[in-house]
């Protein structure tokens, strides 16, 4: 094995700036998140993931100086979950290796390429070699018994590369007057540009829609707009006419970071493993973390229970824990995001051979037969109280989307207004009850 090392310095915007809190490193096949003294022995510190985060102050200094965790080290060239999720998906990540020159498969190259524009408020940059391998990352591999004697080589970020999760078309743009530019200058986009795709053209008013119908039942949505393909500067050539663009919830005036995480890291999850194990299980665990670390959490947890009946109703089956995430105001605690990714996939189901989607339609025959017994289930196994009153706001829910929901759809496209329509007459259980 090489006696090589690349590393990178990991930083995480607060309040008052930017902060160092450790380095990523690479080693053959071991990739190895090694926290700083500081940020370890920080009572007060930012939290990077709740992941990292035990039971007790001692149990999170244990996870943060653990040698062998998976949460802080992989010995099978994968970044561990937190930062696997931070990387893009499907034809976003094969643009980025391309930028990049490496593989899709090289998961350190890929975060070093977009260190400058990840998601939340994390960056990473590389270390001039001259100042030698950090001690803290040395230390770690001298207790096992690694024989590391020489920095790596390691390229700084491409200009304008930006990790931005899913499997979407997507760019990251910032606003200047009342066009969207991709080519930024190195500056970290605020807005994302979602494009359709030949397969399904009309994905952009789907989406659009749905951010429409969840608004109407007065959730907390991220702020999302239909543009011209003239009002946006893309680095490449589009044969559509129509974008969906959407404002970052983890960016603030000013250029400020807010530091948000997805479900999916805060669970464990690989990206590959985003649609979880179980409806029931998953969910109920996403309630129990706002139920219990939200800063707010009565009205997260109700917030949450209304989103959850929106996508059943609009026939969402793509809501998995990549599609839900938390954001830290403070810093430290977190908060429910604004709802984002609302399509209504099932409108879909007719365009493509019915062995496509096939995830999505065993998740949607599961959100068919969910009945208000299967949600109060599911809001005791999170250990909430007042469940009657959780189940309340469900029914309610139905009721107020089924009022204001018809007029939405007389402008959607015809494929979601057939399905959406067809769930609010009865096409689910929720609907029948």
């Amino acid at each position: 094995m090489t006696t090589s090392i690349r590393y990178l310095r990991l930083f995480l915007y607060t309040a008052t700036g930017r902060r160092g809190i450790g380095y990523l490193s690479q080693y053959g096949d071991i990739l190895r998140i090694s926290f700083d003294r500081d940020y370890i022995e920080d009572e007060n510190r930012p939290t990077l993931s709740l992941g990292y985060v035990g039971e007790t102050e001692a149990a999170t200094r244990a996870i943060l100086t653990a040698l062998r965790d998976v949460r802080v080290v992989r010995t099978d060239g994968h970044w561990p979950v937190f930062f696997q999720n931070l990387l893009p998906e499907g034809h976003n990540r094969e643009r980025l290796a391309s930028e990049r020159g490496c593989s899709t498969e090289d998961e350190f190259e890929l975060l070093a390429a977009a260190g400058h524009d990840l998601p939340g408020a994390v960056e990473v940059e590389p270390v001039p070699p001259a100042e030698g391998v950090p001690q803290i990352v040395r230390n770690w591999h001298t207790a096992l018994g690694l024989d590391v004697l020489e920095p790596g080589f390691v390229e700084d970020p491409v200009e304008d590369a930006a990790a931005i999760p899913g499997v979407v078309t997507k760019f990251s743009a910032i606003q200047q007057g009342r066009r969207y530019v991709v080519k930024r200058h190195g500056e970290a986009g605020d807005f994302i540009l979602k494009l359709p795709s030949t397969r399904h053209p009309d994905l952009v008013e789907n989406e659009f829609t749905g951010y429409q119908l969840c608004r109407a039942l007065g959730l907390d949505c991220a702020e999302a707009t239909v543009i011209s393909r003239e009002e946006a500067e893309l680095p490449e050539q589009v044969p559509f006419q129509r974008i969906l663009a959407v404002k970052r919830f983890d960016r603030a005036p000013g250029g400020h970071r807010v530091h948000m995480e997805e479900f999916a890291q805060i669970l464990g999850y690989a990206p590959r493993n985003k649609y979880g194990r179980a409806l029931a299980l998953d969910y109920g665990n996403m309630l129990r973390v706002l139920d219990r670390l939200s800063a707010r959490p009565a009205p997260d947890v109700q917030e949450f229970i209304k989103r959850f009946v929106a996508f059943l109703l609009m026939g969402n089956t793509d809501a998995h824990l990549k599609n839900w995430a938390v954001r830290y105001p403070d810093g430290r605690a977190p908060v429910l995001s604004p709802l984002y990714d609302p399509v209504c996939v099932t409108a879909f189901f007719d365009d493509v051979p019915v062995t496509d989607y096939g995830i999505n339609r065993a998740i949607d025959k599961t959100l068919r037969a969910y009945t208000f017994d299967d949600l109060d289930a599911m809001v005791r196994s999170a250990g909430l109280l007042r469940r009657a009153r959780l189940l309340s706001i469900a029914r309610e829910t139905v009721r107020q989307a089924q009022a204001d929901w018809p007029r939405i759809l007389e402008d959607a496209p015809e494929g979601v207004r057939r399905a959406v329509s067809e769930r609010l007459a009865g096409g689910v259980a929720l609907t029948r009850t």
